[in-house]
């Protein structure tokens, strides 16, 4: 299965059983064959009784979800399988709750398994890097609460009920490609200042070295100059602001209403992983019918983390 388009009913009958699902990761993980990783000879067979392999020479015995998020798993593949179906098809994102309530599962185990699937939308999107004319812009996530004196509220999604304090503001910088005026690829960042080293780092990490910037006149924008072939900048706010830089703007307004909507407010603990999320499917949005196979791919090619680096 190589991004292979499925309807919902055409996913559900094919991960429907917990053998359909570790046959699936098996071929993923070897599609010509499975090879051991102990001896590299290239014959094995499945144990009856437990999902391993073992290898017909050294005798190696090798999990078949080892190295990937469903590592140790007590959660049937079949729930990971169908939330992974959930988060890549829902545009406005995933609830914790409702996914809880329909597979009669508990919420914090949901939520733990949400963030893993982030981590492995995340680490999918590591290797994008921009290029051509890019336009940059930061944004500030979490309504003006503190500064209005109202108490922090809670969040049924973020922090499994504790408070989630969103009047907190939270910086993002937010670049896009420009593709004959039309959006190309987007990658976020959440930053603690957004100085100078900070939009540098970015622009280095997440464009081919040649980039054409454009961005508002923010003095520490013009780092940029070290890191493009260009840079193109002009003061501006409001309404100009936006016509300067159509496409950032669209982008900003698309993933406030994805946070707002469906999660009403992110932890700033955690709002890179909802912001990775946002990216993948943006960055995807035209291959909508096999999402649920990339994110698949994604989910079995993503190391694995405990809950304990989740949290963190």
């Amino acid at each position: 299965m190589h991004n292979e388009s499925m309807t919902a009913i055409e996913f559900q009958k094919r991960y429907s059983s917990q053998e359909a699902c570790l046959a699936a990761i098996e071929n993923m993980r070897w599609p010509n064959g499975f090879v051991c990783p102990n001896c590299g000879h290239d014959d094995g067979y499945r144990l009856e009784c437990r999902p391993l392999i073992q290898c017909t020479v050294c005798h190696h015995q090798t999990s078949v979800t080892a190295g990937t998020i469903f590592h140790k798993t007590r959660i049937p593949l079949p729930y990971w399988f169908w939330m992974i179906y959930v988060v890549a098809h829902d545009k406005g994102g995933a609830s914790g709750s409702r996914l809880a309530e329909q597979l009669g599962m508990y919420q914090k185990t949901v939520w733990h398994i949400l963030q893993k699937i982030r981590h492995a939308m995340a680490r999918r999107d590591d290797g994008i890097t921009l290029s051509g004319l890019v336009e940059l812009d930061g944004m500030f996530v979490g309504p003006e609460a503190r500064k209005a004196g109202r108490q922090p509220v809670h969040s049924e999604e973020n922090d499994l009920g504790k408070p989630s304090f969103k009047g907190l503001q939270t910086q993002v910088l937010v670049m896009i490609e420009a593709e004959h005026w039309a959006a190309g690829s987007v990658s976020m960042r959440v930053v603690e200042h957004s100085y100078y080293e900070d939009v540098k780092e970015f622009g280095e990490v997440k464009t081919d070295g040649h980039a054409w910037f454009k961005t508002d006149g923010w003095h520490s924008n013009y780092a940029l100059r070290t890191v493009g072939s260009k840079h193109t900048a002009k003061v501006s706010s409001g309404p100009d602001s936006v016509e300067w830089l159509p496409l950032v703007h669209r982008a900003i307004s698309l993933v406030k209403r994805f946070l707002m909507g469906t999660y009403h407010g992110v932890s700033p603990m955690y709002l890179q992983r909802y912001l990775d999320e946002f990216c993948f499917r943006f960055n995807r949005r035209h291959k909508q019918s096999s999402l649920a196979s990339s994110l698949l791919r994604a989910c079995v090619f993503a190391l694995p983390m405990s809950y304990a680096e989740l949290k963190l």
